[in-house]
C-alpha cells in the first residue's frame, strides 16, 4: 500500500512547552488574537502561560461557544482588524482551535461572506494560527479542517491548507482539570476519528498507522474512564498523545459515517460532540464486518482489544446516552444522507434508506 501525506505543522508536546517554545510563538507576529472559550483556558492555566510566552500586546476574545458560530467568528475576526492582530492563538479544544482557523481567514480578508469563506476562494491568505489543546480528543491542532456552525444551524466544515496551524502546543497539564465526563467525551471523539479514518476508502499505509496508534493507546484509558479509576498524569499524557495521532490519521483521510450523522445528534439533541459520534461506531464496525471483514480482523488483532471488549467498553460509556428521534425528524432530514462526501468515503453503498434505519436503531438504544 502507497503512503501518502502532508504535515507543515511544527508540533511541540510535553510539560512546559508553551515556555520553551515562546520564542517561535511570538515569532508569528507582533500582536496576536488570543481566542477561547469562557473558562477553560483560565481554569487549565493554558491562557496564563500563552499570555506570559506572548510577552506583549495581545487582544482576547474568549466567547466561543462548545460548537463555534460562524457569526461569533466574525465578531472576533473583527477585534482583530480593530486591533491590528496580526496572528491568531487558538487555545482550547476543537471549539476554539476550529474557530481559530475560521478567524485567521475573516481577518485576512475583512468583510467576507459566509459564501466565500466556504467556496475557498480567499483574496488574501489567512493570519497565521498556532493552536494550543487544552483537551485530549479532537486533534484540530494538526489539521486543515474548521468545524464551525453557519447560521442556518447546521456544522458545516472547510478544509484548506493555508489553515494547518503554523505551530501546536500540547501540554497534557492543561487536561487534568477536565472533568470524568468531558474526557470522556474527548477520548472517544478520538476514537471516532481513528476508527473512522482506518476504515476510509482513502485510507493509507501511514495513515492506519496512525489510526491504529491512536486506538491501541486510547481502549486501556477508555477502560479506566469507565470503571471510574482515578486517571494519572501518565494517563492524560497517553490519551493527549492518542487524540494528536487521531489528528493525524484523518488529516489524511477525513472523517466518515459516525460524524457525518453525528453532527445532526449535537445540532438536534444538544449531545456532546464527542458521544454524538460515538452512537454511530457499533453501527460503523457492523458496516464494515460485512463489507471489509480482512479490514476489521486486521482492526481488531492490532489494537490488543477483541471486538467483543471494544464494543463493553464503548456501549459502557454510551450507556447514560439516550436520544428519542421521531419519525418527523428522519423523514426531514433524509436530505442529509444523499451523496453525503463523508458516508461516501466509507465501504459498502450506505443509502439514505440506511441512514434512516439507523437512527431508528440508535433511538431505541
Amino acid at each position: 500500500m502507497e503512503m501518502s501525506g502532508y504535515m507543515p505543522v511544527r508540533l511541540y508536546t510535553g510539560a512546559g512547552c508553551v515556555q520553551a517554545h515562546a520564542s517561535e510563538l511570538r515569532g508569528l507576529g507582533s500582536k496576536p488574537l488570543v481566542v477561547t472559550g469562557r473558562t477553560s483556558a483560565r481554569v487549565s492555566g493554558a491562557l496564563k502561560d500563552v499570555v506570559t510566552a506572548v510577552d506583549g500586546p495581545y487582544a482576547l476574545f474568549d466567547e466561543i461557544g462548545q460548537n463555534p458560530l460562524l457569526t461569533d467568528c466574525m465578531r472576533a475576526a473583527e477585534l482583530a482588524v480593530q486591533e491590528h492582530c496580526d496572528y491568531v492563538i487558538g487555545i482550547g479544544g476543537g471549539s476554539p482551535l476550529d474557530a481559530a482557523k475560521a478567524i485567521a481567514v475573516l481577518a485576512g480578508n475583512p468583510g467576507m461572506t459566509q459564501e466565500v469563506l466556504y467556496s475557498l476562494k480567499w483574496p488574501k491568505k489567512p493570519l497565521p494560527v498556532a493552536a494550543v489543546g487544552t483537551t485530549a480528543g479532537t486533534g484540530s491542532e494538526v489539521t486543515k479542517v474548521a468545524v464551525i456552525t453557519v447560521p442556518e444551524g447546521r456544522k458545516k466544515s472547510f478544509h484548506h491548507e493555508d489553515i494547518f496551524p503554523k505551530i501546536a502546543l500540547g501540554d497534557p497539564r492543561y487536561t487534568f482539570s477536565l472533568s470524568r465526563d468531558f474526557t470522556a467525551s474527548t477520548a472517544i471523539d478520538a476514537l471516532a476519528h481513528a476508527t473512522e479514518s482506518f476504515f476510509s476508502r482513502l485510507a493509507n499505509e501511514l495513515s492506519q498507522l496512525y489510526a491504529l496508534q491512536a486506538v491501541a493507546l486510547l481502549m486501556p484509558e477508555l477502560k479506566k474512564v469507565l470503571e471510574q479509576e482515578d486517571l494519572t498524569a501518565e494517563d492524560r499524557e497517553i490519551l493527549y498523545n492518542a487524540s494528536i495521532y487521531g489528528g493525524l490519521a484523518i488529516n489524511i483521510t477525513g472523517t466518515c459515517l459516525p460524524h457525518a450523522m453525528g453532527y445532526l445528534l449535537t445540532e438536534q439533541h444538544g449531545l456532546p460532540h464527542g458521544y454524538a459520534c460515538a452512537m454511530f461506531l457499533p453501527e460503523f464496525i457492523r458496516i464494515n464486518g460485512a463489507e471489509v471483514p480482512e479490514l476489521v480482523q486486521r482492526y481488531f488483532a492490532e489494537i490488543g482489544v477483541s471486538e467483543a471488549e471494544w464494543m463493553d467498553i464503548v456501549n459502557g460509556l454510551l450507556q447514560k446516552i439516550h436520544v428519542e428521534i421521531t419519525e418527523e425528524e428522519i423523514e426531514r432530514e433524509h436530505g442529509r444522507w444523499i451523496n453525503n462526501g463523508s458516508i461516501k468515503k466509507g465501504w459498502g453503498d450506505i443509502a439514505p434508506e440506511a441512514c434512516d434505519e439507523i437512527l431508528r436503531r440508535i433511538s431505541r438504544s
